[in-house]
């Protein structure tokens, strides 16, 4: 394949030895250079740019337009293009799924071949490629497998014949792409489910938290009410005390709770320093001493945005459980690491409990066994009358956050 638009295809691959080595070795290089722009980001956007890009520096074309399908397989949705610093991209942002010969793509999942100055009677030739001195295109299937996720549409301002064995090499880019989009998709979209899981532990957390705060307040507006109807005005006047302590208790709480949603959002090296300051708001807000332990292999521990949340909204359950239950004087919060696994342990010294008698409307507990599970670790709960210790143990090789 010749470095200029005329070669963007050559015919077939023949010389006297019978292959041209040349040209095999530029594709291989090419096909390197595309898995190589399908290299993750957080960004998809910019892996789909990065895509479309190489694509054309690769086939020295015009224009490169990348399309992906709809679920209900309608529409074509374009998400990047690339054009020459002299023509302007006229492919629609969204391409019906009967638009020309698309149909008959998706069904054979074979390239669409078109010559604008003498279009398949069933092409539908955007007037502005005509404007613009455009000669030919190709629309290459993305397939992950069976599947068809998009088409990637190349353009180009010559006529280029393509042979058997050039289409065939535009198959195997659309494989790449096809695959490395499924991967996109599919990682996207277990993102969105881990969120959606996320939101809902959450919700379930506060709705159980505040709901014990609003009894509370309930109760002493309660006493209040009662101590005025018996027309005591020193217990009126004691109520009220208990209220305003009890209410800003409460603000406190909620305020540590919207504190506690704060969480790194990449891979991070600040998971110590986050439990170090989140230990130390709440001696200074609550005043009850905590001491950290920390006993890890290196200076500096990363771990993932999932487990730095999950251990984060682990240790803030067991803090609020301890201020509004165990009456606690001192709490141990210990992190070590072995080579084994990852151990979070909190301990207090207050009054203990039988988490088998906990109520199931109350969902503290169930939920700090889910944020365990969901990285892979196994949360403990030892009580008795001398105190409370939970400890959380992650195996080292789930700490990336995943599910395997």
């Amino acid at each position: 394949m010749e470095d200029n638009r005329h070669d963007a295809e050559p015919p077939s691959l023949h010389t006297c030895e019978g292959i041209d080595l040349r040209r095999w070795r530029f594709r291989c290089e090419g096909l390197a250079r595309i898995c190589e722009a399908t290299a993750w980001s957080v960004e998809p956007d910019l892996v789909y740019q990065r895509m479309t890009d190489v694509v054309a520096e690769v086939l020295h074309c015009s224009q490169t337009h990348l399309h992906l399908i709809t679920v209900d397989g309608d529409q074509f949705i374009k998400l990047a293009y690339h054009t020459s610093e002299q023509q302007q991209a006229f492919h629609e942002s969204v391409l019906l799924s009967t638009t020309g010969r698309t149909q008959w793509m998706m069904r054979t999942h074979k390239p669409i071949v078109m010559d604008y100055e003498h279009p398949n009677c069933e092409d539908e030739i955007p007037p502005e490629a005509y404007e613009s001195g455009l000669k030919s295109a190709v629309s290459i299937p993305l397939l992950a497998g069976d599947e068809l996720v998009g088409m990637c549409s190349i353009v180009y301002e010559t006529a280029v014949e393509w042979s058997e064995d050039g289409l065939a090499f535009l198959l195997q880019i659309g494989r790449v792409l096809g695959v490395a989009i499924q991967r996109i998709q599919i990682t996207k979209k277990a993102s969105e489910l881990q969120i959606l899981d996320e939101r809902k532990r959450l919700s379930s957390e506060i709705h159980d938290n505040i709901s014990q705060l609003v009894g509370s307040l309930s109760l002493s507006v309660a006493a209040v009410l009662a101590s005025y109807e018996a027309d005591d005005d020193d217990a009126v006047r004691a109520d009220l005390e208990r209220l305003e302590t009890m209410s800003g208790k409460v603000m406190r709480i909620l305020r540590d709770e919207m504190l506690s949603l704060r969480i790194p959002l990449e891979h991070t090296d600040g998971f110590i320093t986050g439990i170090e300051d989140c230990l130390a708001h709440f001696e200074s807000s609550w005043g009850i001493p905590v001491d950290f332990h920390r006993r890890t292999l290196s200076k500096s521990l990363v771990v993932s945005l999932q487990t730095s949340l999950q251990l984060t909204r682990i240790l803030n359950e067991c803090l609020s459980n301890t201020l509004k239950h165990a009456d606690a004087s001192h709490i141990v919060v210990t992190v070590e690491e072995s080579n084994r696994c990852l151990t979070m342990t909190m301990e207090d010294d207050g009054h203990g409990f039988d988490p088998n008698t906990v109520p199931p409307e109350r969902l503290g507990l169930k939920i700090m066994h889910e944020r365990a599970a969901v990285v892979g670790g196994k949360l403990t709960i030892i009580s008795d009358a001398s105190g409370t210790t939970v400890c959380i143990d992650i195996p080292k090789n789930r700490l990336d956050g995943m599910r395997g």
